[in-house]
């Protein structure tokens, strides 16, 4: 499993259980090593930079899920309601991502330009899912009956979002494989992904009620 994925699966475990029921970076690695010319220690040193700027506005979306409010299950319009602010706190997140991902100067190595443009289209469609889904809780937020389908209506865009690959593509490209290792903020989004972890609880039902 990928250490991108995982992040994401282990934010998300919580919140598809309870639908079920219901800083600052440290200092840098330097690049460099035997034999090599300034201009590719240079180089190296701007694929590093690119590729730490890459994971801090992915990692964006993490902060956001990790800021998620809790599903309250205990009444089908409370469920409702706070699936919508769950939903809103994962547009958000993504919106943070894109925003950073946009604002990232052209790759100096190949392959970044094609690995950016690929996570800012999967980002867009998963935003827009989430959107829909919160439009669809909005709509019935008031009703007296709510039934099992509507109330699973976030599960989807969740799903989708414990599915991204935050550093997808990365390891195609060897320089910017290298890069990724440097960087010490893709250390942050990669140093808990362990072998044993690659589960996460998935949704079974909705939460009942009528």
């Amino acid at each position: 499993m990928r250490a991108g994925k995982y992040l994401l699966l282990v934010v998300l475990t919580g919140v598809c259980t309870v639908l079920a029921a219901c800083g600052q970076p440290p200092a840098a690695v330097s690049p460099g090593g035997p034999g090599l010319s300034r201009g590719d220690v240079d180089r190296q040193e701007a694929a590093t930079r690119w590729a730490n700027d890459y994971c801090i506005a992915v990692g964006s979306l993490v902060d956001g899920l990790a800021a998620m409010p809790t599903v309250d299950p205990s009444t089908p319009q409370r469920a409702v309601r706070t699936s919508s602010e769950l939903l809103g706190s994962v547009i958000n997140g993504l919106d943070q991502a894109v925003q950073g991902l946009d604002a990232l100067p052209p790759s100096p190595v190949p392959g970044g330009d094609g690995v950016r443009a690929d996570a800012l289209r999967s980002f867009t469609t998963v935003r827009a899912n989430a959107v829909a889904a919160k439009t669809q809780l909005d709509s019935v937020s008031n009703n007296s009956r709510i039934d099992q389908q509507t109330l699973g209506a976030a599960r989807g865009p969740l799903d989708e979002v414990s599915r991204l690959d935050l550093l997808a593509g990365f390891d195609t490209y060897p320089e910017l494989a290298a890069a990724r290792l440097r960087a010490p903020v893709c250390g942050q989004l990669t140093a808990h992904a362990t072998p044993e972890s690659t589960t996460a609880a998935s949704p079974q039902s909705g939460t009942g009620g009528n």
